[in-house]
């Protein structure tokens, strides 16, 4: 139901479809395959389980046996999960578990109270303009720079 809201908010909403793409189509699509397959499956078109577990335990030990008595419909199934699990590092799902490491879930909630700063960030040296100026005055001067100070003229 979730997904085809978010197909349905996706081709109905203007804004969204206008900067929708078909990368964001896509896994909406395999994902309703991938739905209605295993709802199929299970309620409509029913497939032996036992003939299943035997052919996928063939073919994870290598050793292959026949697919006879299997419907048809398991392997598009199978193919839509695997096509899944191959498009999944490279899209956008593939952001989803950042959630777990983002700030707002592993930082304590007292920004208020207390200044946090980032132990990792190693001190930096700052320069007041006339400290900078005096560091790099006559570099300024060749380059054409306009100073508060000049530089002092070496003697003739």
């Amino acid at each position: 139901m979730a997904l085809l809201f978010l197909l349905a908010r996706r081709v109905w909403n203007y804004r969204l479809r206008y900067i929708s793409l078909a990368n964001d189509y896509f896994p909406l699509w395999l994902l309703l395959g991938i739905v209605c397959s295993g709802l199929c499956l299970r309620y409509f078109d029913k497939t032996e389980i036992s003939q299943v577990k035997i052919y996928l335990m063939g073919l994870t030990h290598f050793a292959p046996v026949s697919a006879a008595g299997i419907n048809g419909l398991f392997f598009v199934h199978l193919t839509l999960v695997c096509v899944l699990l191959m498009y999944f590092p490279f899209s956008k799902l593939a952001h989803m578990p950042g959630v777990f490491f983002s700030p707002t879930r592993n930082m304590a909630n007292n920004s208020r109270r207390i200044r946090h700063i980032n132990p990792w960030n190693p001190p930096k040296q700052y320069f007041t303009y006339p400290e900078y100026e005096d560091a790099y005055r006559d570099a300024m001067a060749e380059a054409g720079l306009p100073l508060e100070k000049q530089p002092e003229k070496a003697a003739e």
